[in-house]
């Protein structure tokens, strides 16, 4: 499964999802947004975590 396979990798380097971005991961893997839609939410998660 490719949830499974990204957190693998990310754990290989100490990185770890949100539930947020899990959630969304998982949305891109069922197809129910687009790569673009998926970019551009985990960008919006990651400027709003650097600035709290």
């Amino acid at each position: 499964m490719l949830l499974d396979e990204v957190k693998a990798t990310l754990a290989m380097e100490n990185l770890y999802l949100t539930e947020e971005q899990e959630k969304l991961l998982q949305s891109y893997a069922d197809g129910e947004i687009s790569f673009k839609e998926f970019q551009e939410q985990i960008s919006k998660l990651t400027e709003d975590s650097k600035v709290a």
